[in-house]
């Protein structure tokens, strides 16, 4: 007998498929960690890709929305074969698939979890704030969030990069991600907030081990070798002195070329 419970049919990056159901009205996604447990945890995630609480799903006078907590990797919603980014709170439509960045292959392919909105009174409100940005002129380094790729534009030409390490993506994906939310102006980011991302906090290092600025460095190098014409003259990916380093980038959403 089918359910009558509202629920998120859950597919993890290895295939492996669950059911939450939205007994509450407000059901935090994310990744658990010490000190912080969300209703619906997304776990494994050894890349460290989910943010500890990455989206909240929740019911708003009779409809169910979903709400990026400024995530580190974003959320993405796909409705009847189109897939945006969420900016803010979106409305949920039955059949609508929340997508969350679970795991970067080593070729740098994107795996997603995916929670899929299971609503038996079948929701049919109309969508707010699903309308994607207008395009943005051309940059030099563009973001595409629904794609995962890096685009580096010189003049009328753009060029995929291929071939990033999946630390090295996630480290242009972040700094994107922080260019966004300064308006699209680049944002330098400090070694230790870099570092942190990328290999969680002091606590959550595996015994005996360290991470410091050279481990930074190499994961810089590897990312300036893809994305820069010249990586001993980077222009894209710049050292900011006794600081850390700043991304020439603009975020593309690709909801548009889709």
């Amino acid at each position: 007998m089918k359910s009558r419970v509202t629920s998120l049919r859950i597919t993890a990056p290895d295939g492996t498929r669950t059911v939450h159901e939205l007994t509450e009205p407000r059901t935090r996604i994310g990744r658990a960690a010490v000190g912080n447990e969300p209703e619906l945890s997304l776990d494994p995630d050894p890349q460290r890709l989910v943010s500890r609480v990455h989206c909240v799903v929740e019911q708003v006078e009779g409809s169910w929305t979903v709400t990026d907590n400024a995530s580190h990797n974003g959320t993405l919603l796909r409705r009847a074969g189109e897939t945006v980014r969420v900016l803010g709170t979106s409305e949920l439509r039955h059949g609508d698939t929340i997508l969350v960045l679970g795991h970067i292959t080593e070729d740098g392919q994107a795996e997603y979890w995916r929670l899929t909105f299971d609503d038996p009174f079948r929701t049919v409100s109309g969508l707010s704030h699903l309308v994607p940005p207008a395009p943005r002129p051309d940059p030099y380094l563009v973001y595409d969030w629904v794609q995962m790729r890096v685009i580096r534009v010189e003049g009328e030409e753009r060029t995929q990069v291929d071939g990033l390490s999946p630390q090295a993506h996630r480290l242009i994906r972040y700094l994107a991600d922080l260019s966004r939310k300064n308006n699209g102006s680049p944002v330098a980011c400090s070694h230790a907030e870099l570092v942190q991302m990328l290999w969680g906090r002091p606590e959550e290092w595996p015994p005996g081990r360290t991470y410091d600025e050279s481990n930074l460095r190499n994961v810089v190098n590897n990312a300036r070798k893809r994305i820069e014409r010249d990586p001993s003259k980077p222009r894209l990916l710049l050292t900011e002195r006794n600081i850390g380093y700043r991304l020439v980038v603009r975020t593309e959403d690709a909801e548009a070329r889709a």
